[in-house]
């Protein structure tokens, strides 16, 4: 029988998908009100991936925001709920939809999303909210599982995906030089 342990902290981040900056830049002291700092915020990469989003804009932007400080992943389906809520906040009588926010984390092994959606590969993990391992750290680079997003597999996330996983590896490493500030 194998021993119970706490789970190692993860890195917080949310993947934002926009068309007016002006909303982008509304959500953000909300969540570093609840979330802490952040960290890094990648560049603007347009998206181009599927029309689902269609309801927020014509030319979608893709930006991720890391937070600074490692989390508990168990808190993943509240940060969802939480972007849930500021999603429906940023509507508008001409937008029902403004942003899209995805929250996720990366453990050292893989980036885990969280959605409100079922599927095969997705686990339930309270609240309404399900996870998926979405893509694989694997032999030096990110590998993509057969239900990978397209988004996720371009070459265009890899560079973001290697930084979201050196801010891990550098905050992990300042943490067990210093346990006291977890």
């Amino acid at each position: 029988m194998g021993e119970v342990r706490p789970p190692q902290p993860v890195k917080l981040f949310v993947a934002t998908l926009y068309e007016d900056e002006k909303v982008l830049a509304s959500v953000i002291p909300h969540l570093t009100m609840r979330f802490g700092a952040i960290e890094w915020q990648s560049d603007p990469i347009p998206f181009m991936y599927t029309d689902y989003y269609r309801e927020i804009g014509e030319k979608l932007l893709r930006v991720f925001l890391v937070f600074q400080n490692l989390v508990d992943p168990g808190i993943l389906p509240d940060v969802k709920l939480f972007t849930n809520e500021l999603e429906k906040a940023t509507a508008d009588a001409t937008h029902p939809r403004r942003i899209n926010l995805d929250p996720g984390y990366f453990d050292g092994g893989k980036i885990v999303l969280a959605t409100t959606k079922n599927f095969s590969h997705r686990v339930y993990i309270g609240k309404g909210i399900y996870a998926e391992a979405t893509i694989k750290w694997e032999k030096g680079d990110f590998r993509p599982f057969p239900y990978t997003y397209p988004d996720y597999q371009s070459e265009a996330y890899r560079p973001i995906l290697r930084k979201i996983r050196d801010l891990y590896r550098v905050s992990l490493k300042a943490l067990s030089s210093n346990p006291k500030s977890a």
